[in-house]
C-alpha cells in the first residue's frame, strides 16, 4: 500500500495538483484499493490529525498576524529599524532584514512578514541601487527567518505531531534566528560596499531613534509579551495565541487607532482562509501517518538508518539531507506531519535531544520555500521585487548556505539550539 501511496503523491505533485489535494486524494485512493481498511479510517484520521491542543495555537497565531498587518505595525517597525540602522553602509538593507526579524516575532510565518515589510522596503532598495535578483533573494531569505523566529507556525505543528514543548522550541529558535538575521545584514554591508551603493545616510540620532522607538512601542513590545509570558510560565504556547490576538486588537483599535470595527471582517476572513488551509494540511496528512503506522515504515526506515549508521550526529546529518530534498517538492507543515512520525522514534532511540533536533528540523523546512518548484517565499518576493529568477539564483544560493551552515551548527554545537531553553524553562 505505501508503494501506491507514494506513486500517487508524486503523479499528483506532477500534474500541479495543490499539495493538501495530493496528500489526500493520494492517501484515500490507496486506502481503497488495499481493501483491507475501511474508508471511515481517513475521516478518523483527519479529524485526529487536527484535534490537539497545541494545534490550536496555529489559527490563533494566524488571526494575530492579520490583527497586526491590519493594524499597520510594519510601517512604525520599519521606520525605528530605519532610524537604527540606516546610517551605516548597507543600512537599507539592513533595515529590511531587521523589519523581517521583529515582525516574524510577532506574526510567526514568512509569508506574511514578506508581504508586510517586502513591499514596504522594496521601493528604498531599489533607489539605493540595489539589483531586483538581490532584493528578491534578501527579502526571501529574511521572510524565511518567520518559522525560526518564535513564535513559529512549524514549531506549533512539530510539537503536535512530536508532543514535545512547543514553549521550550520557541525560546530555542532565538539564537538561530538571530544568528541567520545578523550574517544577512553583514552580507548586505559587504554587497553595498563591492557595489559601492548604499553608503549610508552617515548620522545617527539618537534623538530621532528615541522618538521612533516611543511611536513604535506598542509593537515592538509585543514578542516580549509572547516570548516573555510562554517563558516565565504566565501562559502557554496556545494562550500566548490568545494573548496575541487580543493585544493585537488593542494596539489597532484603541492604542494607534489604525484598526476601524468595519475592517475586521476582512481580517478575520482572510485569517480563517489561511487558518483552514493549514488545518486541512494537517488532517490530510494525518492519513499518511495511519498508513506508514499499518505499513511499519517507522520501523523499516529506522533499521535502514542504522545500517548506515548508529552515530546520532551522522544521522541528523543524513536527515537534513532528507528534508533539504523532500522541502523542494512538498510544502513545508505537510512534511513535518508526514515525515516526522516515521524519524521521531529514531531520534528518541538514538538519545538525541528533541529540542535541539526540533529547531533543526523547523529551519530544515524553510529551505523548501527558497528552492524551486514549491519556494513559496522566493516566488513570494519575486513577485514583489519584478526580479527574473535567473537574476535571482545567484544571490538565494548564498542565503540558502547560511541557513544551512546555521542547521550544521546546531547539529555540532547542540547549545546554540538548547541554551536558552535549558536556562529559562528547565
Amino acid at each position: 500500500m505505501i508503494q501506491i501511496t507514494i506513486v500517487l503523491l508524486l503523479i499528483f505533485i506532477a500534474l500541479g495538483a495543490p499539495v493538501v489535494y495530493a496528500i489526500g486524494f493520494s492517501g484515500v485512493i490507496a486506502l481503497l484499493m488495499s481493501g483491507d481498511v475501511p474508508l471511515f479510517m481517513a475521516v478518523q484520521q483527519i479529524v485526529r490529525g487536527i484535534n490537539s491542543w497545541s494545534l490550536m495555537a496555529c489559527p490563533l497565531f494566524i488571526l494575530a498576524g492579520e490583527i497586526m498587518a491590519g493594524a499597520k505595525l510594519s510601517d512604525r517597525i520599519l521606520n525605528f529599524c530605519s532610524q537604527l540602522l540606516s546610517w551605516m553602509r548597507g543600512g537599507v538593507g539592513c533595515v529590511c532584514v531587521a523589519g523581517n526579524m521583529i515582525f516574524s516575532a510577532i506574526t510567526g510565518s514568512g509569508a506574511a512578514a514578506i508581504s508586510a515589510v517586502g513591499s514596504l522596503t522594496t521601493p528604498e532598495l531599489d533607489k539605493q541601487g540595489y539589483k531586483p535578483g538581490f532584493v528578491a533573494a534578501l527579502i526571501a531569505g529574511a521572510g524565511a527567518l518567520g518559522p525560526i523566529i518564535p513564535p513559529s507556525l512549524n514549531m506549533i505543528v512539530y510539537g503536535s505531531v512530536t508532543g514535545d514543548s512547543v514553549g521550550k522550541l520557541f525560546v530555542g529558535g532565538i539564537i538561530p534566528g538571530i544568528i541567520i538575521g545578523l550574517t544577512l545584514m553583514i552580507m548586505c554591508y559587504f554587497y553595498a560596499r563591492k557595489h559601492n551603493i548604499d553608503g549610508g545616510s552617515g548620522q545617527f540620532s539618537l534623538r530621532s531613534l528615541w522618538k521612533s522607538f516611543k511611536e513604535a512601542f506598542f509593537a515592538l513590545i509585543t514578542p516580549l509579551i509572547i516570548i516573555g509570558g510562554v517563558i516565565f510560565g504566565i501562559f502557554t504556547a496556545t494562550e500566548a495565541g490568545v494573548v496575541a490576538c487580543v493585544y493585537g486588537l488593542i494596539c489597532g483599535l484603541f492604542i494607534y487607532r489604525s484598526v476601524k470595527l468595519k475592517d475586521l471582517v476582512p481580517i478575520f476572513r482572510k485569517a480563517t482562509e489561511s487558518s483552514c488551509m493549514v488545518m486541512l494540511i494537517m488532517g490530510v496528512a494525518q492519513i499518511y501517518g495511519y498508513i506508514f503506522a499499518i505499513e511499519g515504515v517507522g520501523e523499516k526506515v529506522g533499521n535502514f538508518l542504522l545500517s548506515i549508521t548508529t552515530n546520532p550526529t551522522l544521522i541528523m546529518l543524513i536527515i537534513l539531507g532528507m528534508m533539504l530534498i523532500i522541502g523542494m517538492f512538498m510544502d513545508c507543515l505537510a512534511a513535518t506531519v508526514v515525515i516526522m512520525p516515521v524519524i521521531y522514534p529514531i531520534i528518541k532511540n538514538l538519545g538525541i535531544d528533541p529540542i535541539q533536533f526540533g529547531v533543526m528540523f523547523s529551519i530544515s523546512t524553510v529551505i523548501g520555500g527558497l528552492t524551486p518548484p514549491v519556494g513559496v517565499y522566493l516566488f513570494l518576493s519575486m513577485g514583489i521585487t519584478k526580479a527574473r529568477f535567473s537574476d535571482t539564483v545567484r544571490y538565494i544560493v548564498p542565503v540558502i548556505g547560511i541557513i544551512i551552515a546555521v542547521m550544521i551548527l546546531i547539529i555540532f554545537v547542540p547549545g546554540v539550539a538548547t541554551l536558552l531553553p535549558d536556562l529559562f524553562m528547565s
